[in-house]
């Protein structure tokens, strides 16, 4: 198992919540019904806004018959997700999270989600889904293992299907502070002391931040068949990073050819 995926499999166990949505309430330690109640409507809020945006360009009411979830922690998304699609697949590295999940749908009455463990090539993933959706997940995930992983993603959407994801494009902090920050990833001592110096477990795992470039992705979901995205613009962590959420719609093969040759 890939170091990071070790990390967050020890997220999914000792702080799940936390390991989604980086806020002190969805700690274990302080995690109630209020603040698990805010942190579902958030993503209750995001999975609307992007149905939202996909019946924009659809021009009318739009239900997906397959969903994935690449990187559910808990099922934040994939909960919401289950009451506008048939069937709803949570994948992700960490078993604990995945027991969540499933805990969460048994709790809500949920029969319509089922959960796979996530690797690089998204094995257990099958083509010809609606809609292959990733959120909050990829900066922290490695760019060289990223771009895989994008790449899978985008070979499992079906011909007029949605790929929805987001990464992380820039960092506005100075290139002397974001070596620092990098130095925690390589070398624990130096994240032992960050964690020292504000207030957190001693030998908390570091959460890494990566940013990946924008032209690689759009030559690699032009190459799978991609021939419309939109790019919905935000900042994350406090300003610290420009943020990019990729909406992008694969073309009918047919079709496809007729408009480049038209």
């Amino acid at each position: 198992m890939k170091r990071t995926d070790r990390d967050w499999e020890r997220w999914g166990a000792n702080s799940p919540y936390f390991g989604v949505l980086s806020a002190p309430q969805f700690r274990n330690s302080r995690l109630d019904g209020t603040a698990e109640s805010e942190f579902f409507a958030s993503g209750e809020a995001h999975v609307a806004s992007l149905w939202a945006a996909i019946e924009k360009r659809e021009g009318q009411a739009w239900r997906a018959s397959s969903t994935v979830d690449v990187g559910c922690g808990v099922g934040r998304l994939a909960l919401p997700m289950a009451g506008r699609c048939d069937s709803v697949l949570a994948v992700d590295v960490s078993e604990s999270m995945l027991a969540e999940v499933q805990r969460n749908c048994v709790e809500r009455g949920i029969t319509n989600v089922r959960t796979a463990r996530a690797d690089d090539s998204l094995s257990a993933v099958p083509a010809g889904a609606t809609l292959v959706h990733s959120y909050l997940v990829l900066q922290h995930v490695a760019p060289e293992r990223g771009y895989k992983i994008i790449e899978a993603m985008a070979g499992r959407v079906a011909e007029d299907g949605y790929l929805a994801f987001q990464v992380y494009v820039a960092c506005n902090t100075s290139p002397a502070l974001r070596a620092l920050v990098k130095l925690r990833y390589g070398f624990p001592p130096a994240n032992w002391l960050r964690n020292l110096l504000k207030g957190r477990p001693l030998f908390e795992q570091a959460m890494q931040l990566h940013v990946y470039r924008l032209s690689k992705i759009f030559r690699s979901l032009r190459e799978a068949g991609f021939c419309e995205a939109e790019v919905f613009l935000d900042t994350e962590d406090g300003g610290n990073f420009e943020s990019t959420f990729i909406l992008a719609k694969k073309a009918v093969r047919a079709a496809a050819i007729t408009n480049r040759y038209a």
